[in-house]
């Protein structure tokens, strides 16, 4: 594997990673009527100190907000794999050596043409 294509494999794993987690822990709050979250629960495990969340209102709110973030960010990670997974299943690139000699040879082969066009057309004048 070259460089580029280590680089978007571990860009599409990441990714692909964060996506999955974070929406595990979407499913696992809104099963547990956000009484638990995984994230919140490793977070706390790291010594933050986290409020229970109340109900009312406040938390309509933050779900009209967070439905669509979660969305868009969900697009996000899912771009984000889908370049990395291509970065790692693309090829690399012929080195510029090769497609210099391949551009002379082309060159070549089109002067060689021309030439012989010129040569039938002279002949054709006679």
């Amino acid at each position: 594997m070259t460089r580029d294509q280590v680089i978007g494999a571990a860009i599409f794993v990441v990714c692909l990673l964060i996506l999955i987690g974070y929406l595990a822990d979407m499913v696992i709050m809104a099963v547990t009527r956000m009484q638990y979250s995984w994230i919140a629960g490793f977070l706390e495990m790291l010594g933050a100190k986290l409020p229970k969340p109340p109900w009312g209102p406040f938390w309509v709110l933050i779900w009209l907000i967070a439905v669509p973030v979660a969305i868009a960010f969900c697009a996000v990670m899912a771009i984000g794999a889908w370049i990395g997974w291509t970065m790692a299943t693309t090829p690399p690139p012929a080195p510029i050596e090769e497609l210099e000699e391949e551009l002379k040879g082309e060159e070549k082969e089109e002067k060689k043409e021309e030439g012989e066009e010129k040569k039938e057309e002279k002949g054709e004048e006679k």
